[in-house]
């Protein structure tokens, strides 16, 4: 089964390298990449499955299922293809979309006749709104055994963590008067930001370590001789699981209402995203693509992450067992969301990493499919993560 599988793999691979650059120079923004979920269930029909385009309400999302066989697992593979504003597809989701459609093509064409299904899932605007939190939430990925994806990286990594995280918009209302003659008649909203900005940076101390809230001004005034009377500040809130980011912003909510007391302004919270959940990876599955980038002379970092960010697959893993690996296609001199990883992303190194991890994907897939004693060692550890989420929430 396993030589099938990588015969299959080989005979793929011209096609997959030939979508992988189509995506790239394609480079479509979030919500945008209609052309690219086209280039993918295209590949995809051609292989024999079908497709629903829309899925959770996302016009540029899809899912495209085979069949394989009466019962068995359902495996699905997500696929990334959104780009970035200015830099094109600088964090490599031309490889992600790529390295998902390849691997269950192979893995259909391999396993033909046996039990299960194969599906791909489209999830678009992981840049910007999070597609898999609203698709998870919208139910996309009920009735899936496991859910596989990888991202491409500086390094080889399989155990991801990431930090939930939710975004948040304050708006501060003040009133206008002539800045030297009459300040004493306007209240300043760009006032009470500041001392919002201020204020976090005190509440940091006593938080955990972690935790983390960047802002930004995206408005504070007009000119300087007229009190500010709108301010607007954009906050990124960060933890380490759901339940802290749930406290953290609280902490951040009373200091806003703290500062608008302070300063005589009125304020309003409007939330920028759905929050995202932090990543549980699931070890069973990340071993067995541990085991592949071995075999492919890959080492990889296991060590704890000192620096992280969030990731929307994370809201998967709280509902599937779910892995988010990642796989090196540049030196860590090279930082993603930057020109030099974009062009890497649509070069050898970056095809290099697509062979890679299509054939881990795959691999991990036919484990899980051909082997029933994989995928409950699987649920066993989901179900013993959800287990203690629930007793930490109840």
């Amino acid at each position: 089964m396993r030589s099938s599988l990588e015969r299959e793999i080989a005979r793929l691979r011209p096609a997959v390298e030939t979508l992988s650059r189509a995506l790239h120079r394609r480079a479509e923004l979030s919500l945008e990449e209609f052309e690219s979920a086209r280039l993918l269930t295209r590949f995809l029909k051609r292989e024999g499955f079908k497709i629903r385009r829309g899925a959770g309400g996302l016009r540029t999302a899809f899912i495209a299922r085979k069949r394989l066989g009466r019962g068995g697992a359902r495996v699905a593979f997500l696929a990334e293809y959104d780009a970035l504003p200015g830099l094109g597809h600088a964090c490599g989701h031309n490889l992600i979309g790529a390295a998902s459609a390849g691997a269950g093509a192979a893995l259909a064409r391999a396993l033909r006749g046996m039990p299960g299904e194969i599906v791909i899932v489209g999830t678009p605007a992981e840049e910007t709104i999070g597609g898999k939190v609203l698709m998870t939430e919208r139910g996309v990925f009920r009735g899936v055994d496991c859910a596989l994806m990888f991202h491409p990286s500086t390094e080889n990594r399989v155990y991801t963590t990431s930090l939930a995280c939710h975004s948040l918009q304050v708006t501060f209302h003040g009133r206008a008067a002539h800045a030297v003659s009459s300040p004493e008649k306007g209240i300043n909203a760009l006032d009470a930001l500041i001392r919002l900005f201020i204020d976090l940076h005190r509440l940091r101390h006593r938080l955990p370590r972690e935790v983390r809230m960047p802002g930004v001004i995206i408005e504070g005034g007009k000119r300087a001789n007229i009190v500010p009377d709108l301010a607007v500040g954009r906050f990124t809130l960060r933890a380490r699981d759901l339940p802290t980011l749930s406290r953290v912003e609280r902490r951040f909510r009373e200091a806003v209402r703290a500062a608008a007391r302070g300063t005589g302004a009125g304020s309003s919270i409007r939330s920028l995203d759905h929050p995202y959940a932090e990543m549980v990876t699931n070890r069973v599955l990340a071993d067995l693509f541990k085991k592949e980038l071995r075999r492919l002379g890959r080492r990889t970092v296991d060590a704890p992450r000192k620096k992280m960010g969030s990731l929307d697959m994370g809201n998967v893993s709280q509902v599937v067992p779910s892995i988010h690996p990642y796989v090196a296609i540049a030196p860590h001199s090279v930082p993603l969301h930057s020109r030099d990883f974009a062009r890497l992303a649509g070069g050898p190194r970056g095809r290099a990493g697509l062979r890679v991890a299509t054939r881990s994907l795959a691999m991990v897939g036919m484990e899980v499919m051909s082997d029933h004693d994989t995928l409950q060692r699987a649920r066993r550890e989901f179900d013993a993560f959800r287990k203690g989420v629930s007793r930490s929430r109840g």
